[in-house]
């Protein structure tokens, strides 16, 4: 959990929570699934989203805590960004693989 009280807590779509599984976790979800199904997906390999839903919403408080609704917020230690929109967390982005191996290869 971030450093953001629990009273500034984001939202946290389904799609943030798929996107943290895959791009932060790695999990593999197959393809042409629509983002209730993927989570089912997630969850049959013992992945709890309730868990990851609410550490991304403890995030995007950071946002809500600065007295804004929407924006970025830059999560360093776990090498993601969370895009935030209308109070709720709505994806997850991390550097491209490419990127992340140069980066890993100058520390």
């Amino acid at each position: 959990m971030s450093h953001v009280s629990a009273s500034f807590a984001a939202r946290a779509s389904d799609h943030a929570v798929r996107r943290y599984a895959e791009r932060v976790l790695g999990l593999a979800i197959p393809a042409g699934l629509d983002d209730q199904r993927a989570l089912s997906h997630v969850r049959a390999r013992r992945t709890d989203c309730a868990a990851i839903r609410q550490h991304l919403a403890g995030h995007g408080g950071v946002i809500l805590q600065a007295g804004m609704r929407s924006g970025t917020v830059v999560v360093p230690g776990e090498r993601m960004r969370l895009r935030v929109s209308e109070g709720s967390v709505v994806t997850v982005l991390t550097p491209e693989p490419r990127t992340l191996g140069r980066a890993l290869k100058a520390a």
